[in-house]
């Protein structure tokens, strides 16, 4: 279900002119207070965040490290520049503490603090009061409002003496931001003097740089003194730390070789030798064993082949050519042939030579066998020997390796930071030293001003009011509440149908409704009131008793009691309108009936029926007015005396009207309503509050039999242009057919 726009528009339609005045009020005075705004001058200064270079390692490696470019960084280097110590440099330099903008002259005020005032005050009366001697509590209070005042005159001392709140004015006109997602950061300074403007835009800017160049130089220098520190202590500890490798290599009498300790290269050679030994005498075993197995054969030839020596090759191959030759020689000459016996001869000698030294290899393979037998047990025992001594020096190598890492360690870090400080050494100098932060753009004296945006203030200005003129506007509707439509009527007081009486615009008659009838017996008032008179209280009898109450005063109650008079009266009905507003009868002072005796009169005893009713020439009908107020009167008042009163008045009327009190006021309408035959409750357009309806319903059940209710004074015109529901928009089509001026003449 969204909003009502009708009701919006119908509320802000019916206090357009609270509106339009709130409205040209609260703009008057914005435009009056724009106007008396000074020009106000913005001078900007860009600056750029670039990298560096300078890195010193472990502790101190982002001491002089480059500004990184994230956003975090650069938010620091704007807090740098809005810092305390930037800004109090800059108000020292350009003197602002002598500055009206910055530090306006104090009015001469001799008046003590408000705090003081008001203890010295209160201490006053209470000396008057106590006669100098207070209670605990109130001299305790007195004397907390002293140490208040004495408080505040120390902060106030305390801020007098440094340029808190200089600096606080600064504050709220300096403008620091990034520019986008850039490295750039725009500096901007407002002030009412272009120049000054510029002046402290360059101040922070420049007092910034320095601030920034110095703190480099003084991290540079802490970095240096660090590294000095660094190095000196490492170049004692890589000392200490060689002597210690020393003393531990001379004490377990380990060397160092190439790549490793001498004991271990000794112990692998050796287990080299071995294999080698052993293979050795594998070797020379196995020929000697071959040997000796063909020298038992007597295969010398085999042995012969097995044996790599020249001379029993060389014998062999001697052998071989006069074994030839004989061959030969037997085929042509027989054995017993000279030259065969010769051969076989030198053969035979040869043969015997060729086993002479076969023997001889024999016994030279079978001593190499045995050497290297023997040299293979002594390796093996070699070996063992070291194993166990390289066990020994093991132990001892553990703690000198761990001293060794560390020493090499140490060096290591000695050479590095060496190197860190010839780098920063070098870059010391502020000419060598590259800049964290450039000026991109220097300030400039504004020529042209910046603000007040004196048409956007006055457009916020306007804004403003017509919010809060709307506001005040929907605040007092929904504080008043007024009851403008019969569907609120009959919602609170649960009752059927509600009667629209419209609004005349005749302003002699105000508050004489019955006259309004009398001079315009056809227009829509006078119809509306027939049509009343005609569906709601015709059917009253013979003899009928109306009683014509409202919820609060000024609700027109008396009025329509008097127009639906006038109205029975023209149409055959003996009326007499009987007034039961005892505190404040309008009656007498319409007809001047104040001297007269009155319903007052007649319930006390002091005056007869005939006595009280009135006639008048102005009105077709007669009256019973109020009467002087009397306790006896209210004493009496009651249903009965109602009962009694209509009967006797019963044989020269038809018809009684009550006009009662108030109902929310006092009981007397309650008792009228009673007694009569109808009630007639009349609510007043724009004026008849929801809070007063919900009173009415809260006094007891509505008797809807009897119960009549009517809208009164209802602006049908207006109504109608502001949309409310309800039978107002047959407004056009009535003001036509009422309109018509052959209808107006009375007859």
């Amino acid at each position: 279900m969204g909003p009502d726009f009708r009701f919006i528009l119908r509320v802000l339609g019916s206090h357009k002119w609270l509106i339009a005045a709130i409205v040209v009020v609260l703009t008057g005075l914005s435009a009056l207070g724009v106007s008396t705004l000074k020009d106000q001058y913005t001078s900007e200064a860009l600056l750029l965040v670039d990298n560096r270079q300078v890195r010193v390692v472990r502790e101190v490696e982002q001491v002089v490290g480059a500004i990184p470019t994230e956003d975090a960084a650069i938010l620091s280097e704007i807090e740098i520049l809005k810092s305390p110590q930037v800004l109090n440099q800059v108000v020292n330099d350009l003197q602002l503490a002598q500055h009206p903008e910055f530090n306006p002259p104090a009015q001469e005020d001799e008046t003590l603090p408000l705090v003081e005032r008001a203890v010295a005050y209160g201490r006053g009366l209470a000396n008057r009061f106590w006669d100098g001697a207070p209670p605990a509590p109130v001299a305790w209070l007195l004397s907390h409002g002293d140490e208040v005042a004495q408080d505040i005159r120390a902060r106030e001392a305390h801020a007098a003496l440094g340029n808190d709140q200089i600096i606080a004015r600064i504050h709220r006109k300096l403008d620091v931001a990034i520019v986008g997602r850039s490295r750039v950061i725009q500096v901007r300074f407002t002030s009412k003097e272009p120049q000054l403007s510029r002046d402290v835009v360059d101040g922070i800017v420049r007092r910034y740089m320095e601030t920034r160049q110095q703190m480099d130089r003084d991290l540079s220098t802490s970095a240096i003194s660090w590294l000095q520190d660094r190095i000196v202590l490492l170049r004692r500890e890589v000392a200490e730390a060689d002597s210690k490798v020393e003393e531990a290599r001379v004490k377990g009498g380990l060397l160092k070789g190439g790549t490793g300790l001498m004991a271990q290269n000794e112990l692998e050679q050796t287990r080299l030798r071995l294999s080698e030994a052993s293979a050795i005498r594998a070797r020379s075993v196995a020929q000697a064993d071959t040997l000796e197995r063909n020298l038992k054969a007597g295969n010398w030839n085999a042995i012969g082949g097995s044996i790599a020596s020249p001379v029993v090759a060389q014998l062999r191959a001697t052998v071989a050519a006069i074994s030839t030759e004989m061959a030969q020689l037997s085929r042509q000459y027989g054995p017993k042939h000279p030259r065969i016996l010769e051969l076989q001869g030198r053969l035979n000698e040869a043969n015997s030579s060729l086993q002479q030294e076969i023997r001889r290899e024999i016994n030279g393979v079978r001593e190499a066998a045995q050497v290297a037998v023997e040299q293979e047990t002594a390796l093996r025992s070699m070996i063992t020997r070291m194993e166990g001594s390289y066990a020994t020096m093991q132990e001892q190598a553990i703690p000198l390796r761990t001293l060794e890492s560390e020493a090499t360690a140490k060096r290591q870090l000695l050479d590095s930071l060496l190197g860190r400080l010839e780098e920063v050494e070098a870059q010391k100098d502020s000419r060598a030293f590259p800049a964290a932060v450039k000026l991109v753009s220097a300030p400039q004296v504004p020529h042209e001003p910046s603000g007040p945006l004196r048409v956007l203030l006055l457009l916020a200005g306007f804004v403003a009011s017509l919010a809060l003129a709307i506001f005040s506007v929907f605040g007092l509707e929904l504080l008043q509440r007024r009851i403008h439509t019969p569907d609120a009527v009959r919602r609170i007081l649960g009752v059927g149908t509600v009667h629209i009486v419209p609004h005349h615009s005749d302003r002699g008659a105000k508050g004489r409704l019955y006259k309004i009838f009398q001079r315009h017996p056809f227009s829509l008032f006078s119809e509306s009131l027939r049509a009343l008179f005609r569906n709601h209280l015709s059917d009253l009898g013979p003899v009928g008793a109306l009683a014509v109450t409202s919820a609060r005063p000024q609700d027109g109650k008396t009025s329509l009691t008097l127009a639906v008079a006038q109205v029975a009266s023209q149409a055959g009905r003996r009326v007499v309108v009987v007034d039961t507003d005892f505190r404040r009868s309008r009656m007498e002072g319409l007809f001047d009936l104040s001297t007269k005796k009155g319903l007052s009169d007649w319930i006390s005893g002091d005056a007869t029926l005939d006595e009280i009713v009135h006639t008048s020439d102005d009105v077709p009908f007669a009256m019973v007015p109020a009467g002087k107020l009397n306790p006896m009167t209210l004493d009496r008042f009651n249903v009965d005396s109602l009962v009694q009163l209509m009967a006797g008045l019963s044989p020269s009327f038809d018809l009684v009207v009550f006009d009662t009190a108030p109902a929310l006021a006092v009981s007397d309408a309650r008792i009228v309503c009673g007694a009569a035959s109808k009630v007639l409750f009349v609510t007043r357009w724009g004026h008849t509050t929801a809070s007063d309806l919900n009173a009415v319903a809260d006094l007891g059940p509505i008797d809807h039999s009897k119960f009549v209710c009517v809208m009164t004074d209802v602006n049908l015109k207006k109504a109608a242009s502001k949309g409310y529901q309800g039978p107002y928009n047959s407004y056009v089509a009535t003001r036509k057919y009422y309109g018509d001026q052959t209808l107006r003449a009375a007859p």
